[in-house]
């Protein structure tokens, strides 16, 4: 590969100069030697050692994304983690940076992968109680961090989240009001995000006289088959409930085609909604009745607001950046009289 010191021999200008148009640092130089060092560039096909530049400025230009699997084979499975993952790929190019994805099981897998790669930074999503407080500990560079709870005194560390609380609450008391009174509530677990969103249903439950506590909580066991193993157990105890409100469309649509395969008619017989809002939640039917939340927007925020932090404008960045949900009315739930 041709040197910028042989192009700038070639062209009898000097290195700075050829240095500064393939860097677009093009102010201090004539348009003519402009044009005559690109038209060099294009001819030789040069790509510029970033590896070189990089350890020079003693940055990698590397942003990590590190997923937690929590017990999944493949959490993109689950649409959301794709739209996220595009979205953040996206906006980290459009940075000027390059992006490197991690799925582990277990927070101290992550360690080796940014350390050895001298990441920037990290987007982190899927942690859960304590395991972020453990990863700050041992990476003393700035994160951020979608869908977690417990993190919000870190230092480097910026959160972003949803209503979660809320957004269940308000979805919990659209399905009473449309006079359901045996709710239970589906997740995959019963701890920071879930735990929240199991609140809003409590809640919601609770000022309507209604039983929701544990005893209405199904859990679904992600793993083998995406949660094959407990399929059974949940068509059973469906029938002690008139409706489910899923933590996630992935679960709900699971949980929707479990049903329906076994005999079960939705929402006749029983009504169903989801959390997120993903694409083939308009597709299955009956079409799910289901929270929104912007993916792309929450994937772009935690994107701007790490090269904030990694650009040294912490001041302009916020701490916690709570996005909005929408309730979308579709065809899964029915309503029944009191």
């Amino acid at each position: 590969m041709i040197t910028i010191k042989e192009i700038a021999n070639m062209l009898n200008v000097s290195t700075t100069t050829v240095s500064n148009v393939i860097h677009g640092k093009t102010k201090e130089v004539s348009p003519a030697n402009v044009e005559r060092i690109q038209k060099v560039l294009e001819e030789y096909d040069y790509m510029p050692n970033i590896n070189a530049r990089n350890l020079a400025s003693k940055r990698s230009k590397i942003i990590g994304m590190v997923v937690k699997v929590n017990g999944r084979e493949n959490p993109f499975k689950d649409q959301f983690f794709g739209e996220l993952l595009g979205a953040v790929e996206d906006r980290v190019r459009s940075r000027g940076y390059n992006l490197m994805v991690y799925a582990l099981n277990d927070v101290r897998q992550v360690q080796k992968f940014i350390l050895s790669w001298n990441m920037d930074g990290l987007v982190t999503c899927g942690f859960v109680e304590g395991e972020i407080a453990y990863l700050q500990e041992r990476y003393k560079k700035p994160i951020v961090i979608i869908d977690d709870y417990d993190t919000n005194d870190l230092e480097y560390c910026i959160n972003i989240r949803l209503e979660d609380k809320k957004a269940v609450y308000e979805m919990t008391k659209y399905v009473i009001g449309c006079g359901h009174k045996k709710i239970a509530f589906l997740a995959d677990n019963n701890i920071n995000l879930d735990h929240q969103r199991f609140l809003g249903f409590c809640q919601a439950m609770e000022e309507a006289g209604l039983s929701g506590g544990e005893e209405n909580f199904l859990k679904i066991r992600p793993g083998n088959g995406g949660g094959q193993n407990n399929l059974e157990e949940l068509y059973e105890r469906s029938f002690a409930y008139t409706a489910i409100v899923c933590s996630s469309d992935y679960y709900a649509s699971m949980l929707l085609n479990t049903l329906q395969d076994r005999g079960r008619k939705i929402p006749d017989e029983i009504s169903i909604t989801g959390f997120d809002d993903v694409e083939y939640a308009s597709l299955v039917r009956p079409a799910l009745t289901t929270v929104r939340q912007d993916i792309q927007e929450k994937g772009q925020v935690a994107v701007d607001m790490l090269v904030k932090m990694l650009e040294g404008k912490p001041e302009d960045a916020e701490t916690l950046v709570v996005l909005p949900t929408q309730m979308i009315i579709r065809d899964s739930v029915k309503k029944i009289n009191n």
